[in-house]
């Protein structure tokens, strides 16, 4: 079992290196904004590789006002030493293919989507997919695993990586924190890791732009926005062994226990 606990910024590295996780993680899907700086990256990164873990950079989906700066500070990352880049865009993926010492793992702002579906009799939504000829593509970029959520489907011989607390319905170029704060960059870094819960009568989807109405028996649940992005709660269990565990999620000793509790899960056929 491989267990890794995942960052949006370095504040909980060293609690991080504590749970004896595998690997650490640095950033998130949505927003270059909270992307640690260059400085802060390599410093974080040089830390991980001295405690012998493996270090992990989530490259947020990349406009093209930020794509330039984005791909500086991986590039520079992945010049000290062993990275690993989650890319979420396509630019991301070429940009840093071929890079040394570099392994490339695909995203959920990259491969996730969810077809559409208006049914208002039907109370459960579609299963979320991979696109799994969009891998075969990055597989010829040197891209090597893909990280899913536990709700997510996916056919085929694929490495994968599961996200095990939440589940994501949205990202937004209009960052809703910020809005919520009535801010924005570089003011709304801080408030990006203190969530706050919403409720809606639409199903979001996550790269589409557009939402589809709940059936009428469905019951409006209660999402939790972080940063831009906005999140439920994980129903489902983790059915792969290499593990991803959103620090967000557990507070203080809360995220030692839930590294050991799935390190110490036996899967199902294995």
């Amino acid at each position: 079992m491989t267990i890794e606990v995942r960052l949006t910024t370095p504040d909980r590295l060293a609690e991080a290196l504590d749970t004896g996780a595998d690997a650490i993680g640095l950033g998130q899907e949505g927003c270059l904004t909270k992307l640690p700086s260059t400085d802060e990256l390599r410093a974080a990164a040089e830390e991980i590789r001295a405690a012998g873990r493996t270090v992990v950079v989530v490259a947020p989906i990349a406009w093209p006002r930020t794509a330039g700066e984005l791909h500086r500070r991986l590039l520079a990352v992945a010049a000290d030493g062993p990275t690993t880049v989650t890319v979420n865009d396509l630019g991301t993926a070429l940009t840093m293919a071929g890079a040394e010492d570099c392994t490339l793992v695909a995203g959920l702002g990259l491969t996730r989507s969810r077809p559409h579906s208006a049914d208002q009799k039907n109370g459960t939504p579609p299963k979320a997919g991979v696109d799994t000829a969009l891998l075969a593509v990055l597989a010829d970029h040197g891209v090597t695993a893909v990280e899913i959520d536990t709700d997510t489907e996916i056919t085929g011989d694929h490495a994968v990586r599961q996200l095990v607390d939440a589940v994501p319905v949205g990202y937004g170029r209009s960052c809703p924190t910020a809005r919520q704060h009535r801010t924005g960059p570089p003011d709304c870094r801080a408030l990006c890791d203190t969530p706050f819960h919403l409720t809606t009568n639409s199903r979001w989807q996550l790269n589409h732009g557009h939402r589809e109405p709940l059936p009428a028996t469905v019951t409006a649940p209660t999402l939790t926005v972080w940063g831009n992005a906005v999140y439920r709660t994980a129903t489902a269990e983790s059915t792969c062994d290499y593990r991803i565990l959103d620090a967000r999620w557990h507070a203080g000793e809360s995220l030692a226990a839930a590294v050991d509790a799935h390190r110490n899960t036996i899967l199902i056929g294995h």
